[in-house]
């Protein structure tokens, strides 16, 4: 093995962040307080929407075979819907008649066992997409339309969110560019935003005509360094008309330090933050269609148990944020069994459909958040959060950290009626407990202030 020397600049660079580190946590005291008032705090909460991809309107099986089961385990974590759909290639199209579905694959009948409110992504051509500027001609983007209005006529008793496209930014149809999209890409290239500004608003015109009521939300941007392809579309005008903007927030190949629900949250802000400088301060709606960690082994790599945390940091976390209308979960089983293929290791569930412990920390945090009348975040260190959740019959505090190498505890100085671990075994409420990834759940009654110290 070669021993890697890292350029002067590189480490210098590297012992600057260090010492700027140090310096952070050296202000850290020994003892930090953490309360929340005995009186919640006022203001409208909607929990947001929490759901799971299925592929029941893929071609190949990749698993999902069984609807009824599918079902079971999306009640089971507390999912309320569910990201899937029909695609454009399953529609034919008669020269006097309306568009009919040729090809129904197994999503027409997982509808209506599902029992969960669906999100259907708009696109899959019956026909390769050029790759250089405007992929689809004028009476490609009529039969768009034409099948846009289908399909939201046909599911219009399943109250279904309708997204358009699917990461158009990375690549238009199944065909993988040569080299990636820079920021806003030229017109040149078929996937810069300004073609897809215009395919967004054919299929939000279209959706609205079937039904002026249906929600559509235009994006599913994948990844887009510091939102500038994302910006762009804002610009373009994709939002017009438009219900909210999606987005994917993967971060399972950054370091392993910044695989974190943390991560994800700070970015979404930042994107908020951006366009509210783009559209006169207003907050735009925003809904994660695609987040999530691979159990995998290899590059890349996460474990079982730290997927899990990072669910449930993500729900607990994500909930404070107002403007956050709902985030889809990549994705609710396993599509293979090679440990080594991150693609088939995303699930919450195996591809034996046994739950990883995801499943059980997706279910505590989301009945939390889901049956919270309020929630509020603090975050009394960098890695330490304290959500204050207030529920119709008590009220919780849940600690947690995201670092690799906690060293923190916490003890409740207002005596709370109950202390657990999400997922685990009750715990002590008197005397200092260690702070891990896996949330810490106090108890106390409403209307009692909430008091606790963090140490270490």
């Amino acid at each position: 093995m070669r021993l890697k020397i890292w350029p002067f600049a590189a480490a210098g660079t590297i012992a600057a962040t260090a010492l700027a580190t140090a310096a952070v946590w050296s202000q850290v005291p020994a003892t930090t307080q953490v309360t929340f008032a005995a009186t919640p705090p006022t203001g409208r909460y909607t929990p947001p929407i929490f759901g799971a991809t299925t592929h029941f309107g893929m071609g190949r099986p990749l698993g999902y075979t069984n609807g009824a089961r599918a079902a079971a385990q999306l009640r089971s974590i507390g999912a309320g819907s569910y990201r899937d759909g029909i695609i454009w290639a399953q529609f034919s199209f008669p020269p006097n008649g309306s568009p009919v579905i040729k090809d129904p694959r197994r999503i027409v009948g997982f509808l209506p066992v599902a029992g969960a409110r669906p999100l259907f992504s708009l696109g899959g051509p019956p026909f390769p997409l050029q790759q250089n500027g405007m992929p689809l001609n004028d009476a490609q983007l009529k039969q768009f339309a034409e099948y846009v209005e289908a399909l939201v006529r046909m599911t219009s008793p399943y109250n279904t969110i309708f997204e358009v496209w699917n990461e158009w930014n990375l690549r238009v149809d199944w065909q993988k560019p040569a080299t990636r999209l820079s920021g806003a890409g030229d017109p040149s290239d078929a996937r810069a935003a300004v073609h897809y500004a215009a395919v967004a608003k054919v299929a939000v015109q279209a959706a609205k005509r079937a039904n002026p009521s249906a929600p559509v939300v235009v994006g599913a941007v994948g990844d887009d360094p510091d939102w500038q392809w994302t910006q762009a579309i804002v610009r373009d005008g994709a939002l017009d008309g438009a219900d909210g903007l999606s987005v994917h927030t993967y971060n399972h190949c950054q370091g392993p330090r910044n695989r974190t629900a943390n991560e994800m949250v700070n970015r979404l802000q930042r994107l908020q933050t951006l366009l509210r400088q783009q559209r006169g301060g207003r907050d735009t709606p925003i809904y994660v269609t695609e987040f999530g960690w691979p159990t995998v082994d290899g590059k890349c790599d996460i474990s079982r148990e730290r997927q899990g945390y990072n669910f449930a940091h993500y729900i607990l976390q994500s909930a404070t944020l107002p403007w956050l209308r709902g985030s889809w979960a990549y994705e609710l089983k396993d599509e293979g069994q090679d440990p080594n293929d991150r693609e088939q290791n995303f699930g919450i569930f195996g591809y034996d459909d046994q739950p990883k412990p995801a499943a059980c920390f997706i279910k505590e945090a989301r009945a939390i958040v889901a049956g919270a009348r309020a929630v509020e975040l603090q975050l009394p260190r960098p890695d330490i959060f304290v959500l204050r959740a207030v529920m119709p019959d008590r009220q919780l505090a849940v600690v947690w950290t995201n670092s690799l190498t906690p060293s923190s505890g916490v003890r409740f100085t207002a005596r709370p009626s109950g202390v657990r671990m999400m997922c685990g075994d009750a715990a002590a409420t008197d005397g200092t407990l260690p702070i891990g990834q896996a949330p810490l759940v106090a108890r106390y009654p409403l209307g009692q202030p909430i008091a606790l110290s963090i140490t270490g």
